[in-house]
């Protein structure tokens, strides 16, 4: 049971400290260090109680284990492309970094940039503002990108106020109203935002479909657990 213990927590505290080596430390994949930490610890120690608590104590870190990657997976299975054919493309903002857009967002833009390519009728929003250390907006930066990819600035429409997915969804509504267009939309987001993006999209009236890009499977874990940790800090302010 000690070694079981030990190498389970190796393995999560290995599956979030991978992303350390892209430059990614957020606070995903630091509750998932410190989660495979606590189950290594657990296993030094669990020799030192009676089998009583032992049985407890495995109970317990079963069930979180299972619970922690059933959750996770339901985030992650939302992420299938869905959309079809749909008048206008959400592209929600990532990071950027200086001047220079982070690799979620350049594969947030590509995702947009093929179902431009597939809907030549659609206009896309370009979602994201422009953070203290961004020295130009997350839409901005994406509609260079698909500019030089091709794609006519008539069809880029920038929303480059917003500092969350919820503003995002939000102002784009707006615009999607002021343009007089009906609340249907494609989203283009990783695939571990489509979930929580669907959610909001849902809670505004919006019917909304997915374009999703593809995360570094070294990565997924590490976003994956943020997304999860983020749903439940909505639904705590919701109900506060």
């Amino acid at each position: 049971m000690q070694i079981a213990f030990i190498i389970i927590g190796a393995v999560v505290f290995l599956c979030f400290f991978a992303a350390v080596f892209d430059g990614v430390l957020n606070f995903g994949n630091t509750v998932g260090m410190a989660l495979g930490t606590v189950y290594i610890v657990m296993g030094l120690l669990i020799n030192r109680l009676d089998f009583a608590n032992q049985k407890l104590i495995v109970i317990i870190a079963v069930c979180l284990l299972f619970l922690l990657v059933l959750k996770m997976y339901e985030i992650y299975k939302v992420g299938k492309t869905t959309a079809d054919s749909e008048d206008v493309v959400i592209v929600l903002g990532c990071r950027v970094k200086g001047d220079k857009p982070s690799l979620a967002l350049i594969k947030r833009t590509d995702a947009a940039y093929r179902f431009l390519l597939n809907n030549p009728e659609a206009v896309a929003i370009l979602s994201g503002g422009q953070g203290k250390d961004e020295k130009l907006s997350e839409a901005l930066c994406m509609q260079k990108l698909l500019y030089d990819r091709g794609i006519l600035k008539d069809r880029l429409i920038l929303e480059d106020k917003s500092t969350s997915t919820d503003e995002n969804i939000r102002f784009s509504l707006e615009i999607i109203e002021q343009l007089g267009m009906k609340k249907e939309a494609a989203i283009a987001t990783s695939e571990y935002h489509q979930k929580r993006a669907a959610a909001i999209c849902k809670r505004y009236g919006i019917k909304s479909s997915a374009v999703s890009s593809k995360t570094k499977l070294t990565l997924l874990p590490t976003f994956l657990l943020r997304e999860m940790l983020g749903e439940i800090k909505e639904k705590l302010v919701r109900h506060s």
